[in-house]
């Protein structure tokens, strides 16, 4: 994920060539809208669909088919499906985040709390206190504590978009005491697993990947499978792995590497009892990607788990990392690329991420393209305050901007969740 010193001095000289021209906004699809009855047939997974097909997704919203698929999901496949109203049909969508919609904290025994903070407590439950206490357990001390429920906050559109925007956020597991994944702020709805690497080293001796357990000081590791499924299937998050990253280069010179690639990340879904998707970090400084092998890779997992996401990390300067999401997005193959504005000279400058944005719009439509942002008192990272205002002004140019990630969690803990608190407040206000 972080930068070499061969992958910032490339960079160097890549900026001394930006051009001050202005890059036009490519055109984004738009919602249509009908007079014709809105009486469409349920979406159905796995069934297959022909360009133009009407349906109403589980969120009570229709879509129709771009292009003819295997019955991908509307909201997560949006290079396949377009939002579609009709005269009759409402256009806000609910997201199924449970997120509490205000800050909470994990509650600790002894630490004091004042009327009406909200806890977590270690049922996994939120209680919130009736009166000041200091730090009674909550399911005991019922005088001071009430149980908390959580409305379903509606998801934002940004008063721009139709889609509810990623909050992303990627989960190291070399911590000694990493967060349980499910203990995560609330408002990051999607949350990458960093990282599986390359059998053998990069650039892969197989193909294959593999993956390390956590650390258990939090119970992170005894609890990790359970977590996962939690995370998804009770708190309605997207939970994707990233493979490659911090160095791990990945190459797939033919196609027996490439299956094994597959079959490693199949064995990995049974292992965690499924994901929702997969990050491409396999790019690293001069290594140039292999486009059709992972396309290919891409669509035969796409093809084993409809709706599954693909999403990549690439350097927001480098015409290498451009051209593959470019063609990976064209192809149906990668549902967003995330270009990392930290961890590099200039990168992290408000008026960079919104002149080199410019040119990843133009190439991948603005729906495909996630600002990925480090917040972080170090060199060549954001204030908070700089990571919202690069956003609404990105946001103020290509409305339907996919949205936002942070590298990464462990650090955002540290700093009371200012990143996931921040950008959950604007986008669920």
């Amino acid at each position: 994920m972080q930068l070499t010193a061969k992958y910032s001095l490339v960079f160097l000289l890549a900026l001394t060539m930006v051009s001050s021209s202005g890059v036009s906004s490519a055109a984004t699809t738009q919602t249509t809208t009908s007079t014709q009855s809105c009486a469409f047939s349920n979406w159905v997974q796995g069934k297959n669909y022909a360009a133009g097909s009407i349906v109403k997704y589980t969120d009570g919203l229709l879509y129709k088919a771009k292009y003819a698929n295997p019955g991908y999901i509307p909201t997560v496949s949006t290079y396949f499906w377009a939002p579609f109203s009709c005269a009759t049909t409402s256009t806000a969508p609910v997201s199924n985040l449970d997120n509490c919609n205000i800050f909470y904290t994990i509650w600790k025994e002894g630490a004091p709390y004042k009327t009406g903070d909200t806890v977590k407590f270690t049922d996994g439950n939120y209680y919130k206190a009736k009166y000041d206490n200091p730090g009674y357990i909550p399911t005991v001390s019922t005088y001071f504590w009430a149980p908390y429920v959580c409305s379903v906050a509606p998801a934002t559109t940004n008063n721009t978009s139709t889609t509810t925007k990623v909050i992303g956020t990627y989960w190291t597991f070399w911590q000694t005491a990493p967060i349980r994944i499910r203990d995560i702020n609330p408002y990051y709805n999607t949350i990458y697993l960093f990282h599986a690497r390359p059998v053998g080293g990069s650039p892969g001796t197989t193909g294959a990947v593999y993956w390390t357990p956590p650390a258990d000081g939090r119970g992170a590791a005894s609890n990790f499978v359970a977590d996962i499924q939690y995370v998804r299937k009770t708190q309605g998050r997207k939970v994707i792995l990233s493979v490659g990253g911090a160095g791990n280069g990945m190459s797939f010179p033919y196609r027996a590497k490439s299956q094994a690639f597959v079959n490693s990340v199949v064995a990995l879904y049974n292992q965690f009892g499924g994901f929702d998707g997969m990050d491409w970090n396999t790019f690293e400084a001069d290594q140039a990607p292999d486009t059709a092998e992972m396309i290919w890779i891409s669509l035969e997992l796409k093809k084993l788990y409809p709706g599954f996401i693909i999403t990549a990390p690439p350097a927001p300067w480098n015409q290498l990392d451009l051209t593959f999401c470019e063609a990976m997005v064209k192809a149906g193959a990668m549902d967003y690329a995330a270009p990392q504005y930290y961890d590099g000279p200039g990168l992290n400058a408000p008026s960079y991420v919104v002149s080199n944005v410019a040119q990843w719009v133009s190439k991948l439509g603005a729906d495909h393209v996630v600002l990925g942002m480090g917040v972080w008192n170090q060199p060549n990272y954001m204030t908070i305050d700089d990571a919202a205002s690069a956003w609404t002004q990105v946001a103020a140019k290509y409305p339907t901007v996919r949205g936002v990630f942070d590298w990464q969690n462990s650090t955002d803990e540290t700093q009371g969740w200012s990143f996931a608190n921040r950008f959950g407040k604007m986008f669920n206000p």
